[in-house]
């Protein structure tokens, strides 16, 4: 457990430059006092990327001296900071020792020193070995020796161990036999070589065909992931269980006592009005579909408590066995959720428990459902009913989640509205832009867009490593990249999403995959992450005509003034939402033929299914799609209706009373589409 504290640490910068030095800014951050009462609000969202994660402390403390964080949302490393904000902002009013943001910001420092943060990464007995070679192989600074010492230790752990010594004998072979054939000349000593490289090419080969076979085993027996988040093999600390002691700590609670779970955070409000709103994505790898949490993460699932224990504390699997049992399906509206088979579930196979109601789940289950880095750390397994099956007896199977980051690694949309009354901040992680690249000035290696119009441009991934192999993997790699991004991709260029947007840049040996990043390199990121929450605020608060508006924003020179800010913000979606709705009224009225109005005005008993529930509801869905007259007043002053409202915008177009709303609209046009929603106990069945 880190020892978060009100003060910052001070660390030794003699033993490299590159070591950024303390500044007040960023000291302030370890103060309590600055974080109280603040006046105004805001959510958050933020992208995974692994061990980038370190760059979101200092952000959220940025953002939550001047904002009450009230929705906060994220994926894989970016689900693991929204967790700590919650955490933090449900602290804000603590005393507790290393609770609320001071404690946050004290989180990079525990982080950078004594490879904490690699030691995060510990793995099980079955993949300790395995762990070793990815570990070695993943280094930036890749020492060949040590990665081939860890290939043949793998090697000798899985089943086909002998595999090496075989595939090297050939080799030997022809050694042995032109060594012993008294011939003495060069083009002997010419063959020897090549039995020598014979046989070392065979045993490396052959050491990694064992390796793979018995990666195969190791992996599934640990989930498919060398580190499962608890039961180290060393016996010392690892992520799941470091985490869930860290949320506690910030929260101002008790690390032996029951865990921090979502209604804590919804406090009175309940789910419908939380106090503290935090949302993340998994991703259901068995029905092949990202999964938005905990609002779909009801009791249609089971856990295995065995299995549990494997990836979260003891004190965590308990509380949720302890929180289940007191639970009655009847009167829990978690019951309804997802199809849930009350009768077929009430007795539970082979020890399964059922999930517990959503505000009893730890917030630390769901953050390590969505943090689930393929064959890194491993998935997470829930039980379900396959109803789409017809058995007379249904059966509980396994249902894999994994990383949030396979179907949308940065949510984007999250928290949003067409009409927003607080900003919704994303933070994006990039890498640097060739023709912008990293500078000493840690502040110029975050980009936030400064006009209506930056932020549109397309970003571009070039085959740049020097043809041959090197290109079609990294084709590969774009290809996966594509499958996994376009969606937030594309929709980072929207108006009203561009402008609340914070990109920051990171290099290969920055963050990622870079499990041992050096105690320097780790502060640093963590500084980048601050300056990406102070231009956030300083936009957001501080009017465009200010002189102090753009105070330290990096490189000045052919920069246009700056237009983004709060009230613009508001106006451009203002005109995008009038744009598009007025865009889908003509739709809706073009499409309202005499068929359709038939089927308005039918009896209620007519309709072929989703009945109106009472002759009210009818005449609302009447008047909302062809409108009302007053009887007194059979020619009303304004149009009413969608129908009528429509007809009144041609007509005064056609009359150049006014052009039409998309007109100097913002750009590029946004879309309005139907698309999945998020079911809840409350939707029909039907």
């Amino acid at each position: 457990m880190p020892e978060l504290s009100d003060t910052p640490r001070q660390h030794d910068t003699s033993a490299t430059t590159d070591v950024p030095e303390p500044n007040e800014r960023a000291s302030r951050l370890h103060r309590s006092d600055v974080y109280r009462n603040p006046a105004r609000e805001c959510d958050v969202v933020m992208k995974g990327g692994v061990t980038s994660g370190v760059l979101y402390p200092l952000a959220i403390c940025e953002l939550a001296t001047t904002y009450r964080l009230r929705s906060i949302g994220g994926t894989s490393a970016g689900a693991i900071a929204a967790a700590a904000a919650a955490a933090a902002e449900y602290g804000r009013d603590s005393t507790s020792p290393g609770s609320g943001f001071a404690g946050l910001a004290a989180v990079p420092d525990w982080l950078a020193e004594d490879n904490n943060l690699e030691g995060l990464f510990k793995p099980n007995a079955e993949t300790a070995i395995l762990h070793g070679l990815a570990m070695e192989a993943a280094k930036p600074e890749r020492n060949i020796g040590h990665i081939l010492g860890s290939l043949f230790s793998a090697a000798r752990q899985s089943r086909r161990w002998w595999l090496p010594a075989a595939a090297a004998l050939p080799g030997v072979i022809v050694l042995a036999a032109l060594l012993t054939s008294g011939t003495n000349n060069l083009l002997v000593w010419a063959a020897a070589l090549i039995g020598v490289a014979i046989a070392v090419a065979g045993a490396v080969v052959g050491a990694a065909v064992a390796t793979l076979d018995g990666a195969g085993d190791a992996l599934e027996a640990n989930m498919f992931g060398l580190v499962s988040g608890s039961n180290a093999a060393d016996g010392g600390v690892s992520l799941s269980d470091w985490l869930t002691d860290t949320l506690d700590t910030l929260a101002g609670r008790a690390v032996s006592g029951r865990p921090l779970t979502l209604g804590d955070l919804w406090g009175a409000g309940g789910a419908t009005a939380p106090d503290i709103r935090l949302e993340m994505l998994a991703t259901n790898v068995t029905e092949g579909r990202p999964y938005h949490l905990p609002a779909e993460l009801g009791m249609a699932f089971a856990f295995a408590p065995d299995e549990f224990r494997r990836i979260f504390p003891d004190r965590v699997v308990d509380h949720m066995i302890k929180a289940s049992q007191s639970t009655s399906l009847e009167s829990d509206d978690d019951a309804s959720f997802g199809g849930y088979d009350a009768a077929a579930a009430e007795v539970l196979p082979g020890g399964l428990v059922r999930m517990p109601p959503t505000g009893e789940i730890p917030v630390i289950v769901i953050t390590r459902m969505s943090l689930s880095f393929p064959l890194l750390i491993s998935a997470v397994p829930l039980y379900s009913i396959d109803h789409s099956l017809t058995t007379s007896a249904p059966e509980w199977e396994r249902v894999w989640f994994s990383d949030g980051g396979i179907t949308s690694n940065f949510p984007v949309s999250f928290f949003d509205s067409p009409l927003p009354s607080r900003p919704t901040f994303g933070i994006n992680l990039r890498p640097f832009h060739p023709a912008h690249p990293k500078q000493e000035d840690e502040r110029a290696n975050v980009y936030l867009p400064r006009t209506n119009g930056a932020g549109r441009l397309q970003w571009w991934t070039r085959l740049d490593t020097g043809g041959g192999l090197g290109n079609v993997a990294a084709f590969l790699s774009a290809i996966f990249d594509t499958m996994q991004n376009w969606v937030d991709n594309a929709q980072m260029r929207v108006p009203g999403y561009r402008d609340r947007i914070v990109h920051i840049s990171h290099d290969k040996t920055e963050g990622g995959m870079n499990l041992a990043m050096p105690e320097h390199r780790i502060r640093r990121l963590a500084e980048r992450g601050r300056c990406a929450g102070e231009v956030l605020v300083e936009y957001y608060t501080t009017p465009p005509e200010s002189a102090d508006s753009d105070k330290g924003d990096g490189d000045t020179k052919n920069r246009p003034p700056r237009v983004v800010s709060w009230e613009n913000h508001r106006w451009v979606r203002l005109r995008t939402s009038m744009s598009l709705c007025a865009e889908l009224i003509q739709q809706m009225s073009d499409g309202f033929t005499e068929a359709y109005e038939a089927d308005l005005f039918a009896p209620i008993d007519k309709a072929p299914s989703y009945r109106f529930a009472n002759e009210s509801q009818r005449a609302l869905a009447q008047a909302f799609m062809a409108g009302t007259c007053d009887l007194d007043d059979p020619n009303p002053p304004l149009p009413n209706g969608l129908r009528q409202l429509a007809e009144a915008f041609a007509a005064a177009e056609q009359a150049n009373r006014y052009v039409s709303l998309d007109r100097n609209a913002p750009h590029p046009t946004p879309a309005l589409r139907i698309s999945p929603g998020t079911p809840n106990a409350t939707q029909s069945t039907d």
